[in-house]
């Protein structure tokens, strides 16, 4: 199920050197500050894990462009935030519950979505959260550590992602649980998008 071009992805992104060291919670926002929004956030968290997840479901090469689309889109949806192309701010929470949701279900239904419309939504979604992400970067002290942050974040949420759904396709009881988890995403999503409303 893993390929080469996987592993080459994950040993990069295992072995590239982060300066992590050098800055912390305290004071001006920073690396850290980056890492811990995707983390922190419980509907970043659920959405990050869930792509992750429906990657590992699909299989074959949606391991890993999948996940990589997200974080791609991503990058990009932080600089319309950062530029303040986008600044309605609501919009983009809606979007962000919406992939919670829509997320959740898709894991529900397991392989029963075509791979291009997962990727097609999986933009979408990576597209609202990042502008999120860069509506934090003018605070930042240091917006690019602050850019690596959030996309080590997500990634590392996308690769736990993985290794969740990869281990529960392997017997029909993971797989069940697996799918109940996916309907419990999509819940709290509605529960969210119930609260805003």
């Amino acid at each position: 199920m893993f390929n080469k071009n996987f592993f080459i992805f994950l040993t990069c992104l295992l072995i590239y050197p982060l300066p992590v060291l050098a800055h912390s919670f305290f004071g001006k926002i920073g690396f850290f500050d980056g890492i811990s929004h995707p983390v922190l956030g419980l509907d970043h968290f659920l959405a990050m894990i869930s792509v992750g997840i429906l990657s590992a479901q699909i299989g074959g090469k949606a391991i890993w462009t999948v996940p990589l689309t997200f974080v791609a889109i991503m990058t990009i949806g932080g600089l319309f935030g950062f530029l303040l192309i986008i600044d309605e701010f609501y919009f983009v929470e809606i979007g962000i519950i919406l992939s919670v949701i829509l997320l959740g279900f898709g894991i529900s239904i397991e392989k029963k979505i075509p791979a291009k419309l997962i990727m097609v939504f999986v933009g979408i979604f990576g597209l609202f959260h990042g502008i999120a992400h860069g509506l934090e970067v003018p605070a930042a002290a240091n917006p690019i550590l602050f850019v690596l942050g959030f996309i080590c974040g997500t990634s590392a949420l996308h690769l736990f992602g993985v290794a969740i759904g990869y281990f529960s396709i392997k017997t029909a009881i993971s797989s069940i649980l697996l799918r109940f988890t996916g309907i419990t995403f999509g819940i709290y999503g509605i529960y969210l998008l119930y609260l805003i409303f």
